[in-house]
């Protein structure tokens, strides 16, 4: 807790200073009237320094979240819980709270938002109120706010001391990218098979196995038999075979080695979105996102994800900052795809390698 004090012109200690040589001069002149007021002055900065002296050391506040992450978009809320341990009442008290930008997270009150919230309050003697504030994530990433500060007050306005939280003490919220629903027939005639060729790289066309809900496939797939019998749309289910394991090269940078590409945040959501529907298949995805981490080694998942490891994946994204530190293209898929699953088949999502390192590739968006 830092406590700025600014005190008014009038109560500056050169000021006081004055003040009192005034007040002395005053009453050996006889002027009744203004050592009357230099002494009402010298008063009441005395009775305001005494009171703000007490007070700022008896407010105390406690944040608590009750949500560790959040979507693009999706509010969530938090509560400070505010103290006043004093025998006497804080009134006009005032709370600032600020983020580092509304492009990261806002405060949402009715149908306005802004990255700072300001919210007056009486706090009477030895107790405490629940304030609820209500954020909204506008950005992908870990967010913290930049400040909170109390305005403390003295009962006639006088002066105010503000009493500031340390850095280290404010809350972070982790907004993570959107999942979107894939709509991507690139994508989904690879894991179907095309309409041409009725070929598809991880079922096995001629063994059905039973049937599931229609999910968008194509016509071929649909199984009328069940459908009639069920009396609702129903698609054929197929035996798996090897092509089932994917590794997944996210490339943000883009045509010069030290600049990324300005549909950075579109790739990750694009990102998310296909490793959820290769999970969801059932196919295992390794992935490999040019980008460096802590260790300064290329950031990788490994081929263990399932279903309940996806949040890990989306969390993972969540952390890439356009800060940070990205490796060029060409020594990005030099490394990655030495080290690549040798059974996986790769999917490309952003800048491609050169023509010569795409074999075996699949550049699905570009």
């Amino acid at each position: 807790m830092k406590i700025h004090k600014e005190p008014p012109f009038l109560f500056m200690p050169l000021v006081l200073i004055l003040t009192v040589i005034l007040l002395i001069i005053s009453s050996f002149a006889g002027y009744s009237i203004l050592a009357f007021l230099f002494s009402a002055v010298l008063a009441l900065a005395l009775f305001s320094k005494i009171y703000l002296n007490m007070q700022v050391k008896k407010i105390a506040w406690k944040i608590k979240k009750y949500h560790d992450a959040s979507s693009i978009d999706e509010f969530v809320t938090c509560q400070i819980e505010i103290r006043n341990d004093s025998a006497l009442p804080m009134y006009r008290l005032k709370m600032n709270i600020e983020s580092r930008s509304d492009r990261e997270l806002v405060f949402t009150g009715g149908d306005e938002e802004s990255s700072m919230i300001s919210i007056s309050l009486d706090l009477p003697a030895t107790s405490q109120k629940t304030i609820t504030v209500t954020l909204r994530g506008k950005g992908r990433g870990i967010h913290r706010w930049s400040n909170l500060e109390f305005l403390v007050k003295d009962p006639l306005s006088l002066q105010t001391y503000r009493v500031e939280s340390r850095t280290d003490d404010l809350p972070s919220f982790k907004v993570l990218p959107r999942i979107g629903k894939l709509h991507d027939l690139k994508l989904k005639s690879l894991l179907q098979g095309y309409k041409q060729t009725n070929y598809s790289l991880f079922m096995d066309e001629t063994s059905i196995i039973g049937t599931k809900d229609y999910e968008n496939e194509s016509f071929r797939h649909i199984h009328w038999l069940a459908t009639a019998k069920e009396n609702k749309l129903l698609a054929k289910k197929y035996q798996k075979v090897h092509g089932d394991l994917y590794s997944i090269f996210l490339n943000m940078v883009g045509a010069g080695q030290f600049h990324l590409r300005k549909d950075m945040e579109e790739l990750i959501e694009y990102t998310v979105s296909v490793c959820l529907y290769l999970i969801k298949e059932g196919c295992k995805v390794e992935l490999w996102v040019n980008y460096a981490t802590e260790q300064h080694d290329i950031m990788r998942l490994r081929n263990d994800l399932d279903r309940s490891q996806l949040r890990k994946l989306i969390e993972t994204l969540a952390l890439i900052n356009p800060n940070g530190r990205f490796f060029p293209t060409d020594r990005f898929y030099r490394h990655s795809l030495r080290a690549k699953d040798d059974k996986s088949l790769g999917l490309v999502i952003g800048t491609p390698p050169e023509p010569s390192g795409r074999e075996h590739l699949l550049h699905i968006k570009r």
